[in-house]
């Protein structure tokens, strides 16, 4: 029930602040005036350390069927991670070196893909603040759905 009353505020609070700005610009009234737009806050999904080099890659602002598209492709010898950015968009990064990394903003629901190779593969690790284990996953033809929540860091192999 509170987020349904903050909503209506937000939405009311929106819509009177554009009021006054139309009338600044010398509209006579006559022309349509477009709604206000009012998106929830979003996030950005962030790995650290970041190795940009011309293997590891990043993509933001995804759509949910281009996240699809790019979880369900992981490359060979990568490790593919996808979590939501808090407004219906998505982040995809590709992880090529073996570096243990921490995960900022990696909230709720998304996905590993473990394409990694080798003999055993590899097997990514997701771990806890306090960097005990909370999940391993090992290499394998289909993502794995991930609660991104207790998740604060992640070694790739």
């Amino acid at each position: 029930m509170l987020t349904v009353v903050a909503a209506f505020i937000v939405l009311l609070t929106a819509s009177s602040m554009t009021a006054p700005a139309a009338q600044a610009t010398g509209r006579t009234g006559q022309e349509r005036l477009s709604t206000p737009v009012v998106t929830p806050m979003a996030w950005v999904p962030w790995v650290e350390p970041w190795f940009p080099d011309n293997r590891e890659l990043r993509y933001g602002n995804q759509r949910l069927a281009d996240r699809n598209r790019l979880i369900n492709n992981c490359p060979d010898r990568f490790l593919c991670l996808a979590a939501g950015e808090g407004n219906g968009l998505h982040t995809v990064y590709y992880l090529y070196a073996c570096a243990e990394r921490s995960l900022s903003n990696f909230i709720g629901d998304g996905a590993v893909a473990n394409s990694q190779t080798g003999n055993p593969g590899p097997r990514a690790i997701l771990k806890r603040q306090d960097k005990s284990t909370e999940r391993t996953i090992a290499p394998g033809p289909d993502p794995v759905r991930v609660d991104w929540d207790p998740v604060y860091y992640i070694d790739p192999c």
